[in-house]
């Protein structure tokens, strides 16, 4: 009688992992499923993006930064917002020791921050990277971020299902390591970039992103779409 039980036993086990084995495969499935896009010409996805832009100029993007020049590195967390073509990068170190703050447009830059005096300039760029040492391209990374090619003589490349997939320019490459479509949204916008000009690479993972709708005819101009936002960037 013992014998039989522990024979059940045996078989019920053996079930099971049966059981679990193949739920584990139809969740990889599901998951696989996720992530497949539909396959459009390429620029189709870039096109969408630029409409979607156009009707919602106003836009933010959380996340983190990592940075390195083969010596020296660190993360920062980062919040990006824009308004047409005004922006402000509010960065801050992980432990929120440290913060500066960035304002540009087509009138020139302000960056101000932690033992830092406020520095102006007509350039984003170089006022960056006099601050700092580091040759940050804000002027294309305002448009890397959303997923969008920059400067217009850049030399794309393109994923099997037509996304834009890496850019190169000058001795800057960059590649869109990751999109997602943002919760709330319908429009695909990068999670995950990796901007490189040795000896310095900068990593971004995006998260959070938020888009104002255009305002209709007698409503309200404070009405804004739903953030979306996620709760964390996920690691670098």
């Amino acid at each position: 009688m013992s014998t039989v039980a522990a024979s059940g036993g045996a078989m019920n086990s053996a079930g099971n992992r049966r059981a679990a084995a193949v739920a584990f495969a139809f969740l990889l499935a599901l998951a696989g499923c996720a992530t497949v896009r539909e396959a459009r010409e390429e620029g189709a996805w870039l096109d969408e993006r630029e409409r979607w832009l156009a009707a919602h100029p106003v836009w933010s993007v959380s996340g983190r930064l990592g940075l390195s020049d083969g010596e020296r590195g660190g993360s920062l967390a980062f919040d990006w917002s824009a308004d047409g073509e005004r922006h402000r990068v509010h960065l801050r170190t992980l432990a929120g020791g440290q913060q500066w703050r960035l304002d540009f447009g087509p009138d020139g830059a302000r960056l101000v921050g932690s033992d830092l005096e406020e520095w102006h300039g007509p350039d984003a760029d170089r006022l960056v990277r006099e601050a700092t040492g580091w040759p940050i391209p804000v002027r294309w990374m305002r448009r890397w971020l959303v997923g969008l090619p920059a400067p217009d003589r850049a030399a794309l490349r393109y994923a099997e299902d037509g996304t834009l997939a890496a850019l190169t320019i000058d001795d800057w490459a960059l590649d869109f390591q990751r999109l997602s479509v943002p919760p709330g949204y319908s429009v695909l916008m990068p999670a995950r970039i990796e901007a490189r000009h040795p000896p310095y690479r900068i990593r971004a993972a995006l998260s959070g992103w938020s888009f104002e709708r255009p305002v209709p005819s007698g409503g309200n101009p404070a009405e804004k779409a739903p953030t979306g936002r996620a709760p964390e960037a996920e690691p670098l």
